[in-house]
């Protein structure tokens, strides 16, 4: 008589434990939404860029004059930031299907909406490199996750 002992029932446990943390919004998306916050307001408020890395504008020479009366410096490139109200209040939010990106004040995201109406651009949205920072954090979260 030969007797086999596995390991197969507490493999396959421990893998569905595996399998319920990815599925954890906790796990997987809020981390990934924190660490985008700093890579968009580098983008949109250093680097003056739309979703698509283009340029959002030049300020005009009254608002540049009106930007250094209120120690901003004399860059004409648009960066959406005065008070720095903007940039201060993105937010990772939670949504039905996870977690998201936003201000937590209402006009803040008036404010948003408005520089992409009048400069006919999508600014606040993931960028490609950043939503491939998402999707390679992603990977690397789940593989981390699946070889604990």
């Amino acid at each position: 008589m030969i007797t086999i002992k596995t390991n197969i029932p507490g493999f396959t446990q421990s893998m569905l434990n595996k399998i319920e943390k990815l599925r954890d919004r906790e796990t997987m998306l809020r981390p990934i939404a924190t660490e985008l916050i700093p890579l968009m307001t580098e983008r949109i408020h250093q680097n003056g860029e739309d979703k698509d890395n283009q340029a959002i504008g030049t300020y005009s020479k009254g608002y540049l004059k009106f930007r250094q009366k209120n120690k901003r410096n004399a860059d004409p490139k648009i960066i959406v930031s005065l008070t720095r109200q903007l940039e201060n209040d993105w937010s990772v939010i939670a949504t039905e299907k996870g977690y998201g990106i936003g201000f937590l004040n209402s006009f803040n995201l008036q404010k948003a909406r408005w520089v992409e109406a009048v400069k006919h651009s999508k600014i606040f949205q993931l960028s490609a490199s950043e939503l491939q920072y998402a999707k390679d954090r992603i990977t690397e979260i789940a593989h981390a996750t699946l070889n604990q």
